[in-house]
């Protein structure tokens, strides 16, 4: 299990970001299950979990070995592969969020996605 307590702050801003995207959430009330809540459209189901860094996050590393524990623990959850595991990041000094999508060989970060509206000022 990740260490550290529930970034209790972050999740609720990430729940509030959600819904500027138009996502509808659903809080996730097992605790033992590493996600803290699934986003949802007509269209599609995604399941988030959401990290807040107190350091910089490298851009030029590979998430899966910078959060190993996070994404190992996303993949191992009980829920069909078609349904998207997002891992949201943020430092503790950044006010934007990093969505990532966590497939089982690779580890991507969405740069732009139309329907929601989204870009990354951190896409490279």
């Amino acid at each position: 299990m990740t260490r550290g307590k529930k970034p209790a702050a972050a999740i609720v801003e990430a729940q509030m970001f959600a819904e500027r995207m138009g996502y509808r959430y659903i809080v996730n009330l097992h605790k033992d299950l590493p996600y803290h809540f699934l986003i949802h459209k007509p269209e599609m189901i995604r399941i988030v979990r959401v990290l807040q860094t107190r350091y910089h996050i490298d851009p030029n590393g590979f998430y899966n070995q910078q959060f190993p524990d996070e994404v190992k623990e996303l993949l191992a959850l009980p829920f069909p592969q078609c349904i998207l595991r997002e891992l949201w990041l943020r430092t503790q000094h950044e006010r934007v969020w990093r969505r990532l999508i966590v497939h089982e060989h690779v580890v991507e970060e969405i740069e732009w996605w139309g329907p929601d509206g989204y870009t990354n000022p951190h896409a490279r």
